[in-house]
């Protein structure tokens, strides 16, 4: 009898959806979904630096190359976890944020890339070491907060899925029947598949329309291959390609508030993916995973990448393909590793017409903002603070989304922090709000069983972040 309760323990473990281990072949299928799914944003963030700082090509391509390694590295830890304490062992893939775009820009060119790279270090070292602090705030993210901000996610991003499937920023031929055509051929191929197979099929349905896609926009004559005949196999990333990091006060002060910023916004996607595979994320869990981020924004100092958040779109992809194994996302890791290694098998994502990548990102962007509604399905909207949270987060956040450049006039600080994002924007606005409503009492507390605002201040416990009514 032990021996077939033995069996049945085990049984139950290697099940689990979220530790659930896949054959070779399916691993590195999923892992490729995944890696395509982000690739383009993963490589945005490099070329919009290099590019506003007036980098050369071979600089850039350098850039392009560091952030693809170290986001592998980043995404291993993360998924695998390091240790016990880091890593929150979840199919999360980490790239870099939009958010440290503009800070970086202003801290390279009135300082230099020495003095980012060393307020990189800084930061992600004190993100790594305060991490545990940061667990103890997060009874001020209940369900109203990151319900608003997994919608605001989803939402925001909308507008990049809408730009590529026009055919790019800058394009000569944008909105052209032809765009529209191929972006329309990935969504239908994607909904067919989900509506008509099950398991493996539908499960790579993004990838299957990324490469049908791909195989159509050749046939119209806008895959270009120059990129893969010119690279090299080989290359290595080098660590400090711009000299030894220096440091100054300033710098370090602005990427610290950033990296705050990008660990707001990765809480909402940490539960969001909590909730989709059925894992219950609590206050230990959440703070694993910003230890990996610190680690791994450190490590990016070194190898002259950028800080590291959760990517939001990939979990869109997993609510779509309904596989939760974090080996996936450790496979998609080890994938990014070898393109950060091999810039020939690099550049073949970079062939991918931006219309077949904005046909597939479309569908998974709005499934992140269906994530957040769901979240929102927990809140009490008969308590009128909770509904001015959602509408002021949400209503803040689109008008910087859509309207980027509202705060552009402002002092430094603030426009870094409600104008570098809508999702920061939106983050900040809710946990403002949320605490002007359910953490600060203007008259007493009243006595009675009706404890709803009580209930609704503090619903993220030890083992409740999910936040259930």
């Amino acid at each position: 009898m032990s021996k077939s309760n033995g069996s049945e323990i085990k049984q139950n473990i290697v099940t689990e959806p979220v530790d659930e281990m896949l054959p070779v072949g399916k691993l590195f299928t999923f892992g490729l979904q995944h890696v395509l799914a982000m690739y383009a944003g993963a490589v945005a963030i490099p070329l919009l630096v290099g590019v506003s700082l007036n980098f050369t090509e071979l600089q850039i391509s350098l850039l392009v190359a560091a952030d693809l390694f170290t986001c592998g590295i980043a995404t291993l830890i993360q998924s695998l976890g390091l240790g016990k304490q880091i890593g929150i062992r979840l199919p999360a893939i980490l790239g870099c944020s939009f958010a440290v775009v503009a800070p970086l820009i202003t801290i390279g060119g009135q300082y230099g890339m020495q003095y980012a790279y060393g307020a990189i270090l800084c930061a992600g070292a004190i993100v790594f070491l305060a991490s545990p602090l940061y667990g103890e705030v997060l009874r001020f993210f209940p369900p109203v907060v990151i319900g608003s901000v997994v919608t605001i996610i989803g939402l925001s991003l909308l507008p990049v899925a809408a730009e590529n499937i026009g055919g790019g920023v800058g394009s000569e031929n944008f909105g052209s029947l032809q765009n529209l055509l191929l972006a329309s051929i990935v969504m239908v191929i994607i909904i067919l598949f989900n509506r008509f197979f099950t398991g493996f099929l539908r499960s790579i349905a993004v990838l299957i329309g990324i490469l049908v896609g791909t195989i159509a926009g050749s046939f119209m004559g806008i895959v270009d291959m120059t990129p893969v005949h010119t690279a090299h196999w080989f290359g290595f990333v080098r660590p400090f390609i711009f000299g030894a990091p220096k440091f100054a006060a300033n710098p370090i002060l602005l990427m610290v508030i950033i990296m705050l910023i990008c660990m707001i916004e990765s809480t909402g996607t940490y539960l969001g993916i909590g909730k989709v595979v059925g894992k219950e994320i609590d206050k230990k869990e959440i703070v694993k995973g910003m230890r990996a981020e610190g680690l791994a924004t450190v490590i990016g100092g070194v190898f002259n990448s950028f800080s590291y958040t959760c990517f939001n779109q990939n979990l869109g992809l997993l609510t779509l393909s309904k596989v939760y194994s974090r080996f996936v996302g450790a496979a998609a890791g080890v994938i990014l590793v070898l393109l950060g290694l091999c810039p020939k098998f690099a550049a073949l994502a970079t062939i991918i017409p931006n219309p077949v990548i904005g046909g597939a990102t479309i569908v998974m962007f709005a499934l992140v903002a269906v994530a957040g509604f769901n979240m929102l399905r927990e809140v009490d909207f008969d308590n009128p603070g909770n509904t001015l949270i959602v509408a002021c987060s949400i209503g803040i956040g689109l008008a910087v989304t859509t309207v980027p450049t509202l705060f552009e006039h402002t002092p430094m600080f603030i426009r870094t922090v409600f104008g570098g994002s809508g999702i920061v924007s939106c983050a900040f606005t809710a946990v403002i709000l949320n605490i002007l409503f359910h953490h600060i009492h203007l008259k007493p507390k009243k006595q009675g069983p009706d404890q709803s605002e009580a209930a609704e201040a503090t619903p993220i416990k030890e083992k409740a972040v999910t936040g259930s009514k």
